[in-house]
Order: structure tokens, then C-alpha cells, then sequence
């Protein structure tokens, strides 16, 4: 009886989803970057990891996300070869900085907001 209570946990255990844990940005910058290129690589659930928990960004966040997976493989290859630009950053002050930037693979100007919320580094907006 102990042995099938120990195979019957053991297989509870295998069998559970695996959650990541992805290491806080420590700057801005990091957050930022970890964001975009996430979303780039079809990652989306790293995105949502630098991401803030607002309606807007999960808003946002499930459109490209929807976005992403409307493309056929080969659009979404070129995704995952797009570069990030980064045009210009600009520190707000110590809790905010702006990013404008563009991928190489359309070269749209675009921007993101960082902010530094309850000690970690997140985006909080995204503007095409």
C-alpha cells in the first residue's frame, strides 16, 4: 500500500505542469529587451513574466501573442531572426524610462514604457 502511495505521488508530480521562473530584469533596459524579443521568439509566457499585471499589457500582450500565431511557419521564422533596434532610451527618472526602438525586420518606429514597480523592472506599455 505505501508503495502505490509513493508511485501515485511520484506520477502526480511528474505529471504537473512545469512552471519557469524567469530571473527579474535588474535594469530597465533588461526588462525592455527580455519583453520584446520573448515576444519575437513566440515566448509569451516570458513576455507576461516582464510584463506588468495591468489589463492594458495583458491586453496588449494577448494581441501580439494572437498576432504571432496567425502568421504561417514562415512568418514566424522571420520573427525569430528579427533583431531588435533600439533608437533612443531615455530615463524618465529612476522608476521610469521610455524605449523607442524598431525590429529589423519592418523597420516600424515603436515605443515601450518601463517602469520600476514594488523593487522590479516592467513594462508597463507598448506604443506602435
Amino acid at each position: 500500500m505505501k508503495s502505490i502511495s509513493i508511485g501515485l505521488f511520484a506520477f502526480f508530480i511528474g505529471c504537473s505542469a512545469p512552471t519557469k521562473n524567469f530571473p527579474p530584469a535588474t535594469t530597465s533596459i533588461e526588462a525592455g529587451r527580455n519583453y520584446l524579443e520573448a515576444c519575437l521568439q513566440g515566448d509569451f509566457e516570458k513576455a507576461v513574466a516582464y510584463a506588468a499585471t495591468s489589463e492594458t499589457m495583458k491586453s496588449q500582450t494577448a494581441t501580439t501573442e494572437k498576432t504571432y500565431r496567425a502568421l504561417d511557419k514562415e512568418g514566424r521564422s522571420s520573427f525569430r531572426q528579427a533583431s531588435i533596434v533600439i533608437l533612443d532610451i531615455t530615463d524618465e527618472d529612476s522608476l521610469h524610462t521610455r524605449m523607442n526602438f524598431q525590429y529589423s525586420l519592418d523597420k516600424k518606429p515603436r515605443q515601450i514604457e518601463i517602469e520600476k514597480t514594488n523593487g522590479k523592472w516592467l513594462v508597463v506599455a507598448v506604443k506602435e
